[in-house]
């Protein structure tokens, strides 16, 4: 569309992170139909105004019209044709210079027309901020403002922030806390009064007394009275709750002007440079980008991560600001150990002289602030709790269409006994009165409580056992989960490996030496070469194995404890080597005149020592005074590798070693480095059930000023191989029972991990993913013959990024774990004989197509290319439907797998403990994150116990509540019928039920069964069968209509019974000529009365049916209790 022909009041708008597409539409106020509105209000007594707040679209057509987005001053904010809200616009000045920041260029914030300053319109939604950019003619979200400086690398100048800029900013972006405003008790009171189901209540005791029902009214109102004071508590204490997690108040020291002060850090700003290591800053209220120093801080709370991460400062070049999207809720993996995310707490941190504030004596650990508020990450988390994403459930959807058929029932009743009242003379007074009484009973005003309260005693007993709950509507959402995929490490096995051993190649016979059990051996192997290099049994002057295994790993030493990846810290106590972190305070001061070249003159360093039982005459002197790490390149899931540069102060050079995938490491070594037999030695290993690293490393011919400085990509290349570390996988003792009951209730499992595809499948046959006799194909992506790789030789998850994604000859190959000469069809995944010829193979081949007993093992590097280029075909579908184990697997691709299996028509869970399956859980339809943090935002789910055990709980909970709410649902629905029968049998002689009737049928016979109904704990074990989510199914409604029926019959019959008997009168009025006076009392009345409590009776025990999804009624002793009074009585 032309600019000439934009709608100028209408703008789309993409939030990526909440994947929802806006419309924003401006308007201006309309004053004579502002007047008309408030005019019908009055009219109507406010009924104009609960309509208008159920239907806003009502007020915002008659009291506004539409307007300029530029000159408008509310905007009606839309998704999908459906109203979210209506919110005003406020208008603020700023410098042009602030207004650059929103990628406009100078030539557009200057231009002569405008002047220096700017006006901005400003407008708020769910807590996200727009500003109107008058060069951009559109409204554009304040996360996207960046400082046009950052883009060329240059933080915030070494002086601070001006106070002038510091105003301007917070203009634009608010305080820097992530505070929600809790509604007073009256907005709470107000909103749940209007709501339409007290609404309707409150019109239903307006009728009640109106026909001095004044108990049962009484009764009604008390219980709404408490129901409503209960929802006010329990809102307001949740309020209270999100906001005492979620605001962040501290003293913070900020540079500003070249001077440090100490402020509120609700003042930061964008661009603030503040002193982390002061006294007492514990948590961070904002996130920044570390410049000078180092950290280790916890997570937890934003990843259900408990391992604490290291943060080092930024090494600024012209890239790396560019490389972040401040838009985005995370942060691409190259800056994200850099950051520092809001909300985490600050469990270390080292200083080193500052170049900041022109004190150069002063040392300090410097950031910058980039985000605030609920820009930042923890903000994003927050907004997701508040406002969480809609579940399509097909339960409410049919309940709601139930109940408007239950409202076509009273409107036909309505209609039907206003006709027979008015043949008997009844008054048009009293005909009004029955015919909405009738309505009422029809709708009974309890239903939608009744249907939810199952939902709450289900988080309550889910909480007893530690499993805590931010979205009860995903609990319901559980009972239809039909495939369930699971991290392995840390949530299959346990966190914490035991390393078993080292197999070393030899680069003198090109294979590998015998294992070693302990590091012993490794260390006695050490000898010098002529040219006083290290050598050890590897073979190659240098490096030494020991020397990768005691330095390869970024653990840290807080209060006497090794802190880090439970794998490294495994690695350091096989060595039996010990840490000491100590600062280097070599090196020169940082040139405060250019920014982009300004380094830390402090390098914090690291030194391994041997243990004191090897130190002596067997010491070799290169290791005698430790090794020092200065370089640290931390472990990175797309790279699946980390990496050190470590010297000795004996050697001549330093050296880098790296760890990581096999398969990776083999594209960075030397061809002739790595052993011959290298692939049946991993395969061997791997199904033993042994997770497999690689380490490599090489000498660095470099001063050791240049070899704390160089790019990661500089120095990991042309490695020589050094061996593989071997760890055992352990089985958490929960695990194999977990998977055998999910199974047994027909829910598939899928393992999702980052490890080596052998040592996957080796674990999920051990806790019995796959059966023993099942046969497993595992994927290869095989690049072009041409490729400069290892000659032709197969790599196994070879990186999507190595293959010619456009060529034909790209092929994935599956191949069965254990038997090479049987493979996959690629086409259609049926197995088939490697060779044609080979009969014996086509006969296995044949047999397992027939029985069905294979699946398959698929690794990231096919996964990403199969994505891309089979989607869509039956292939991938067949792939998604048969595969098992998904090795190799980044986290952006867990949550693609999780998206691809929903779009496959699976209700998904997805259980994991760490940072990297965050975007899984959140991706899920239930996720279930294992961590400490109670209630951790990673997760509708959060459990404290470390296996997984909560994952079938969470299923049980979820049958027995859906399978509750439908039992109440039916329960209250036919109690409705019932007694919308009664009372139309005794309208025809103008009767009803009297008001102690009705009194105890509600308060001591329907109430108490509901409610016993809802506390029905669920089943201990989980059935194959899966419970069903819709009303309108025919099991459901052939159980509803077959019991509407006998009720509609049994009281048909016992009308005529009873008007057939001897002793029966019929029902006459009192005063003769007054069909009002008509006594309710009589034979006919006590009649359908008896019968009816009978039938709520029956109906009460026919919808508390427990098994197979909830315990047996017999179990419920309250409710054994309430149905045998009440049949007494």
């Amino acid at each position: 569309m032309s600019d000439q022909n934009r709608d100028t009041s209408l703008q789309d708008v993409h939030i990526s992170e909440d994947n929802m597409q806006l419309i924003i539409q401006g308007h201006s106020i309309f004053r004579l139909g502002q007047l008309t509105y408030w005019f019908l209000t009055f009219c109507t007594a406010g009924t104009f105004y609960i309509l208008s707040r159920w239907f806003p679209v009502i007020r915002i057509r008659m009291s506004l019209r539409s307007a300029a987005l530029e000159s408008a001053s509310f905007v009606h904010i839309t998704s999908n044709g459906k109203h979210l809200s209506l919110e005003p616009v406020t208008n603020i000045e700023v410098n042009n210079s602030l207004v650059s920041g929103f990628d406009v260029s100078k030539e557009q914030c200057y231009d002569d027309h405008l002047g220096t300053t700017t006006r901005l319109n400003i407008f708020e939604f769910r807590h996200y901020r727009f500003a109107y950019v008058p060069a951009l003619s559109c409204y554009v979200p304040i996360s996207q403002w960046r400082d046009p400086s950052w883009v060329s690398g240059v933080p915030t100048s070494i002086t601070g922030l001006d106070e002038e800029i510091i105003v301007q900013r917070r203009r634009l972006f608010g305080e820097c806390v992530i505070d929600i405003q809790e509604k007073s008790y009256l907005r709470l009171l107000l909103d749940e009064a209007i709501n339409p189901f007290y609404i309707f209540q409150a019109a239903s005791i307006a009728i009640w007394c109106s026909e001095e029902y004044y108990y049962y009214s009484g009764a009604i109102l008390l219980i709404s009275a408490v129901s409503i004071a209960s929802t006010l508590i329990t809102t307001k204490q949740a309020s209270r709750r999100i906001r005492e997690t979620s605001v962040c108040v501290c003293p913070t020291l900020v540079l500003r002007e070249n001077r440090w002060r100490e402020v509120d850090s609700s003042q930061l700003v964008p661009g603030d440079i503040i002193d982390i290591s002061l006294p007492g800053f514990k948590v961070f209220p904002c996130e920044a980008i570390l410049l000078e120093g180092d950290c280790i801080v916890n997570e937890s709370m934003l990843t259900g991560e408990s391992v604490p991460e290291s943060k080092v400062p930024l090494e600024l070049n012209n890239n790396i600001f560019q490389s972040i999207d401040m838009a985005a809720h995370t942060f691409c993996p190259a800056v994200l150990r850099h950051i520092l995310f809001a909300g985490t707490k600050l469990v270390r941190t080292r200083k080193t002289d500052s170049a900041y504030g022109g004190d150069v004596l002063m040392q300090r650990t410097t950031a910058m602030v980039i985000r605030t508020g609920f820009y930042t990450t923890k903000g994003a988390l927050v907004r997701s709790i508040l406002f969480p994403h809609p579940t399509r459930f097909r339960f409410y959807t049919d309940a709601l269409r139930f109940v408007m058929v239950l409202a076509g029932l009273a409107i036909i009743g309505f209609i039907v006994n206003t006709i027979n009242l008015r043949r008997l003379g009844v008054s048009t007074s009293e005909i009004v009165k029955k015919a909405f009484d009738l309505i009422t009973i029809a709708v009974p005003p309890a239903l939608p409580a009744a249907m939810t309260i199952g939902m709450v005693f289900a988080a309550r007993r889910l909480r007893k056992v530690g499993i805590f709950c931010i979205s009860p509507s995903r609990i319901n959402v559980a009972s239809k989960i039909a495939v369930v995929c699971f991290d392995k490490t840390g949530t299959l096995t346990e966190d914490m490996l035991d390393m078993t051993g080292v197999h070393l190649a030899n680069q003198r016979s090109g294979g590998f030496l015998d294992m070693q059990r302990s590091a012993e051996p490794l260390f006695e192997s050490l000898a010098t070469t002529d040219t006083g290099s290290i050598i050890d049994a590897v073979g190659e002057p240098g490096i030494s194995a020991i020397g990768a295994i005691a330095t390869c790993h970024s653990l840290h030493v807080v209060d006497d404890a090794l802190v880090g990846d439970p794998l490294e810290i495994e690695m350091l106590r096989f060595t039996g080597w010990r840490i000491d972190e100590v600062e280097d305070v070599s090196g020169s001061l940082p040139n405060f005149s250019d920014p982009l070249t300004m380094t830390p003159n402090h390098l914090y360093c690291k030194t391994v020592y041997p243990p004191s039982t090897l130190l002596g005459e067997k010491t070799n002197p290169h290791y005698s005074t430790g090794v020092r790490i200065i370089k640290c390149f931390e472990f990175a899931p797309e790279l699946c590798r980390a990496s050190v540069i470590s010297k000795s102060p004996h050697a001549q050079n330093a050296e880098i070693y790296v760890k990581g995938a096999p398969e990776v490491l083999q594209g960075l070594c030397l061809i002739h480095t790595i052993p011959s037999d290298l692939d049946q030695v991993l395969a061997r290993h791997a199904q033993s059930g042994s997770r497999v690293i690689a380490i490599a490393g090489k000498p660095l011919a470099m001063p050791l000023d240049k070899a704390a400085l160089p790019e990661r990509s500089e120095v990991e290349c042309d490695l020589i191989f050094i061996g593989l570390l071997l760890f055992a996988n352990k089985l958490k003792p929960a695990t194999a029972d977990v998977l055998s009951e999910l199974h047994t209730a027909k829910i598939r499992t899928i393992m999702c991990t980052g490890d080596n595809p052998f040592t996957a499948v080796c674990v999920a046959r051990e806790c019995g993913m796959i059966g023993l006799d099942m046969h497993v194909f595992v994927s290869r992506l095989t690049p072009l013959p041409a490729f400069p790789l290892d000659n032709d030789k197969t790599l196994l998850g070879t990186s999507i990024e190595t293959v010619n994604l456009h060529t034909p000859l790209t092929a994935v190959t599956w191949v069965d774990s254990e038997d090479a000469c049987i493979v996959l069809n690629p086409v259609t995944l049926i197995p088939a004989p490697a060779n044609i010829d080979d009969n014996a193979a086509t006969e296995r081949a044949l047999k397992i197509a027939q029985t069905r007993k294979f699946c398959i093992a698929i690794t990231g590097g096919v996964f990403g290319y199969l994505e891309k280029t089979a989607q869509g075909l039956e292939t991938w579908k067949r792939l998604l439907m048969c595969g098992t184990v998904f090795a190799r697997m980044s986290p952006e691709q867990k949550a693609s797998l999780v998206k691809h299996l929903q779009n496959l028509g699976y209700i998904s869970g997805f259980c994991g403990d760490g940072a990297n399956d965050i975007s899984a859980l959140r991706t899920a339809d239930v996720g279930i994150s294992l961590s400490e943090a109670e209630a951790s935002v990673a997760a509708p789910f959060t459990s404290r116990s470390a296996d997984i055990q909560c994952v079938p709980a969470v299923i049980r909970e979820g049958r027995c509540s859906i399978v509750t709410s439908f039992s109440c649902f039916k329960y209250m629905a036919l109690y409705s019928i019932i007694q919308f029968t009664t009372c139309c049998m005794l309208y025809s002689y103008d009767i009803n039920l009297t008001n102690g009737q009705f009194l105890y049928i509600d308060l001591f016979t329907i109430l108490p069964i509901a409610v016993c109904i809802d506390r029905f704990p669920p089943a201990e074990r989980l059935v194959s069968k899966r419970p069903s989510s819709r009303l309108t199914s025919k099991k459901v409604l052939a159980s509803l209509l077959g019991n509407i029926m006998l009720v509609v019959v049994f009281q048909a019959v016992m009308f005529l019974m009873t008007e057939a008997q001897t002793w029966y009168h019929k029902p006459k009025p009192s005063i003769p000529g007054d069909a009002d006076s008509t006594p309710n009392e009589g034979e006919l009345n006590t009649s359908l009365y008896l019968l009816s409590s009978f039938q709520y009776l029956f109906i009460g025990v026919v919808f508390s049916i427990g098994p197979p999804y909830r315990k047996s009624a017999l179990r419920s002793y309250s409710f054994v209790a309430v149905v045998v009074l009440g049949g007494g009585l």
